[in-house]
């Protein structure tokens, strides 16, 4: 029989215990900071390690609430960052061994990256506003017809119960 690993899982910081009113601060640097909660963690010293939000996301109802609410403003910066991205064409021309001006295809393939990622978050986060419309439409379908079944099925419970009175 085949011995099971041995498996540890190591913070790099101690986990912090919840409380409601560090939940609602990491709330608000996370609503007002674009950066990914490991970034954020890192940046704010007094913020626990990211494992420690998703523990708390997991054991604190409230929080995970709070916690979705402000990555749902989170995408609002994401969408601003792409338009930052975008227009910054300080790096788009460099030099050559020979000093000739050419196209510097690393910064902007770099920036197209960083582009696409934002707006994929940002779609992830909210995609009523940033997503993609076609699927929004499909959704918006589905609740239509979901809607229809429900005015059905009420129809025929309210006349069974009238035959039953």
């Amino acid at each position: 029989m085949a011995k099971k690993p041995k498996i540890s899982i190591k913070p790099k910081k101690a986990y912090v215990t919840y409380s409601k009113e560090l939940g609602l601060l990491v709330c608000e640097v996370t609503a007002i900071t674009p950066a990914g909660s490991a970034q954020i963690c890192r940046d704010n010293p007094w913020m626990p390690d990211d494992s420690s939000i998703y523990r708390w996301m997991w054991k604190h109802p409230e929080f995970c609430v709070e916690y979705t609410k402000a990555k749902r403003f989170q995408s609002g910066l994401l969408a601003n960052d792409c338009l930052n991205i975008a227009d910054n064409t300080s790096q788009d021309i460099t030099f050559n061994k020979n000093g000739d001006e050419i196209c510097n295809n690393e910064f902007i393939n770099r920036s197209r990256l960083r582009v696409e990622t934002r707006k994929w978050l940002a779609a992830k986060l909210l995609p009523k506003v940033w997503g993609d419309d076609k699927r929004i439409e499909d959704l918006e379908g589905q609740n239509d017809v979901l809607r229809q079944e429900l005015r059905t099925l009420r129809a025929e419970l309210d006349a069974k119960s009238q035959k039953e009175f």
